[in-house]
């Protein structure tokens, strides 16, 4: 009894631990997570790719093909050449330069991002084995000072990995791949060669810089209209009693001067007359 009731003890404790583990990955897979081994490559960003159709310009450049070109760094194709033949960028063979003669190769993005990632793709069609040996990721605001954010020395690829290069954001307009050293391959016309096949920038939009207000000016107190004192018509003179009346008529004033002197005139006559009649009485 003992032995089977042992037996069922592990048997419950194995089914425990195994439903513990199932639920653990349930729980996984439901919150959108993936189990995998640790992995030595970097995944591609799943953000916008600022370089995509941007312009590229090269020091030393294979033009004038269907396989090479600027242009076909930044136009997101890095398929096998039987689906498509834009490989990408190399140098032109037949300028027959040495293996330490720098190169440029750098890709305008049209305008400032803050910028935290650089992708540079190798050719598929040779398995990335003519991927520059030496260079440094440069990123600029103005093309004349320059910012670095890897460095690499001694790359030698066997297989077409994808390159990637991650930083503290830096504000730029252009991004560089400044070569110093070609891959160890030679061409046939003895010119050292470095190809690639795309190159991807991400990042993010520079935060949006506030609109200052206008500030309102103020604006001049109206100036007050000299308030016209009314001009008093002149009253009308009664006709007759103006200076300047010329009818004949005299003034009231006058008349009334007249008619006191006439009264006194009369008053001192008959005064006189009283007193000639007292002579004459007596």
């Amino acid at each position: 009894m003992k032995k089977q009731s042992a037996r069922v003890l592990t048997k419950r404790a194995v089914l425990t631990v195994l439903t513990v583990v199932l639920a653990v990955v349930l729980a996984a897979v439901l919150a959108g997570g993936t189990l995998t081994a640790a992995a030595s490559d970097q995944a591609l960003p799943e953000r916008e790719n600022l370089a995509y159709e941007a312009d590229v310009e090269a020091d030393n450049s294979f033009e004038g093909n269907q396989y090479f070109s600027t242009a076909y760094l930044t136009d997101g194709v890095h398929v096998p050449l039987d689906e498509d033949p834009h490989a990408g960028w190399s140098v032109d063979p037949f300028s027959v330069i040495a293996r330490d003669e720098p190169v440029n190769v750098t890709v305008d993005l049209g305008k400032k991002y803050m910028l935290d990632t650089v992708v540079i793709r190798p050719c598929l069609y040779n398995n990335g084995e003519k991927m520059p040996s030496c260079y440094e990721v440069q990123i600029s605001e103005d093309y004349n000072n320059w910012t670095t954010v890897a460095t690499v020395e001694g790359l030698a690829l066997t297989a077409a990995d994808d390159q990637i290069y991650t930083f503290e954001p830096v504000r730029g307009e252009y991004v560089r791949v400044a070569i110093t050293e070609h891959s160890d391959k030679v061409d046939n016309t003895g010119s050292a060669l470095s190809e690639f096949s795309e190159i991807e920038v991400y990042g993010e939009e520079l935060p949006a810089t506030p609109t200052p207000e206008p500030t309102a000016t103020p604006s001049p107190a109206p100036t007050e209209a000299p308030t016209e004192e009314p001009t008093e018509e002149p009253t009308a003179v009664p006709a007759g009693t103006g200076e300047d009346d010329r009818s004949g008529k005299l003034p009231l004033a006058a008349i009334i001067a007249i008619i006191a002197i006439s009264v006194c005139a009369v008053a001192a006559a008959v005064v006189v007359l009283v007193k000639a009649a007292k002579k004459k009485q007596k």
